[in-house]
């Protein structure tokens, strides 16, 4: 684990007391602090899910995991100026977010609520993640994109040694080529984002704190979200 940086050691030390500590801190990426309040949120309101068998704990390493991958795509992606989501575009995906919670059985005014997060708050995390699948999807889906060689490959290698391994009947190429064209260009596409996480990553100064410390009234954490990465849309 990466030692903290020394602006946030010095601010640690120099901490107010205990009345002045308002969070804590379970991490920060270049010197940007992401709280624990940030972390709980998530939890709740996340498009990840607890796997079968998961506790709380590993459940929170994996959300706090991608809290942090999203401030380096964030911070990435605004290098190139990217123009805010339309209204709409935000509409539609707060409206997505609120039916995928009915349809978890949850009630969205409910989940906002016991996340500490009012609708404008929960719309401007949303905006936060439009901005990055915007910048993804002009990043990556076009070297992502699949012609029939490529195509064919996918058929060959993977798609008929899977359907034959599961004992089922193997439909000609042809039949096939743009279900093959879409998966070669989806595993294209996540493969070169997880590359792009991994540089930047390396790159990054990222500290994770096994027991969250304090944030003084004076530190302004980020604020951060999760929603599923987007896929290339198809050729």
């Amino acid at each position: 684990m990466r030692r903290p940086a020394a602006t946030l050691l010095a601010l640690l030390l120099c901490a107010p007391a205990l009345a002045d500590i308002v969070d804590r801190i379970a991490a920060s990426v270049n010197d940007t602090a992401i709280p624990e309040s940030e972390v709980r949120k998530q939890m709740l309101i996340s498009a990840l899910q607890p796997s079968p068998g998961e506790d709380a704990a590993k459940f929170r390493e994996r959300v706090l995991d991608a809290l942090i991958e999203e401030h380096l795509e964030y911070d990435d992606a605004v290098r190139f100026g990217p123009a805010p989501p339309d209204a709409a575009e935000l509409l539609k995906a707060f409206e997505n977010l609120r039916e995928r919670l009915k349809a978890e059985g949850k009630s969205p005014e409910t989940e906002f609520a016991r996340a500490g997060m009012t609708p404008e708050e929960v719309q401007a995390s949303l905006a936060r993640q439009l901005v990055i699948a915007r910048y993804l999807r002009e990043r990556f889906a076009p070297v992502a994109y699949a012609d029939e060689q490529q195509a064919r490959e996918e058929y060959e290698k993977r798609y008929v040694p899977e359907r034959r391994a599961a004992g089922l009947p193997v439909p000609p190429f042809e039949s096939v080529a743009d279900e093959m064209r879409k998966r070669f260009s989806d595993r294209a596409f996540d493969e070169e984002i997880a590359r792009w996480l991994r540089d930047l990553r390396q790159k990054a100064r990222i500290s994770i704190y096994r027991l969250p410390v304090a944030v003084p009234r004076d530190r302004t954490p980020v604020v951060l979200s999760n929603l599923p990465t987007p896929k290339p849309p198809r050729p």
